[in-house]
């Protein structure tokens, strides 16, 4: 199996787990990934359980979030107790509604999914971003879902299409704050090599070094190093800016 073939299980495996509740199985696994070598079905059950995916049932909420998370989940959950939340009963007859433009319908079919929204954002929680800010983009997904109900045919494709909406918005939420703490980790990374060739070069030349002369070496333009300076003082150490 090839990176981009493993890489694409895996994500399938997750999307299942999240339509699921937050568990998967061994059978899944299985037909996913075809018969396991024990040390690597360990690490997949690893890998799956840091994600908040449990193996046959879903982790217990303890286990998925820090104190701070679960706090602010039960207090979301002591929002909901006061909210009327439609069986599924009167759920179908909303979407059947809602699908037919009814705008009443659908901000009462909302509360039927509000929970849902909470269940997802536990799952993707410890993933770099705030667990109220998880709930609150998928909240707003959950409003987009409901405004789209016209383009499904059969009501029960609705559960499908608020889940996918708000996965999606969680996941972009997600890749955000991810490219953004990749960026902070490659500028500190470029800070700790310029450190380390301005102390080398310094010991060298038995003198601090000109920006000119760091720059040359380290390939880059004086105005970057400026930049990266205000962030560090430490590159002044050996660096006459």
């Amino acid at each position: 199996m090839d990176e981009r073939e493993f890489l694409d299980n895996i994500t399938r495996l997750k999307d299942t787990a999240i339509f699921q509740g937050g568990f998967i199985t061994e059978e899944q696994i299985t037909d996913v990934f075809g018969e396991l070598e024990p040390h690597q079905e360990k690490i997949l059950k690893q890998y799956f359980k840091e994600n908040n995916i449990g193996i046959g049932k879903a982790l217990d909420i303890k286990e998925t979030l820090s104190k701070e998370d679960e706090g602010v989940i039960s207090m979301y959950l002591e929002e909901l107790k006061e909210i009327d939340v439609p069986d599924e009963d009167m759920k179908r007859v909303l979407i059947m509604a809602a699908m037919n433009g009814d705008t009443a319908a659908r901000d009462k079919l909302t509360n039927a999914y509000l929970m849902n929204i909470a269940d997802l954002a536990r799952l993707y929680s410890g993933q770099g971003v705030d667990i109220s800010d998880l709930i609150g983009e998928g909240n707003v997904a959950l409003a987009a879902a409901m405004s789209m109900l016209g383009s499904i045919e059969d009501p029960s494709e609705c559960d499908g299409l608020v889940t996918r909406t708000a996965m999606n918005a969680m996941e972009e939420l997600i890749a955000a704050e991810k490219d953004e703490t990749e960026g902070i980790e490659r500028t500190m990374l470029r800070i700790m090599n310029i450190c380390s060739k301005a102390k080398e070069m310094s010991e060298e030349y038995n003198r601090k070094i000109s920006a000119a002369e760091i720059c040359a070496e380290m390939d880059m333009e004086e105005d970057e190093l400026r930049q990266l300076s205000l962030l560090s003082k430490d590159i002044l150490d050996n660096i006459a800016l």
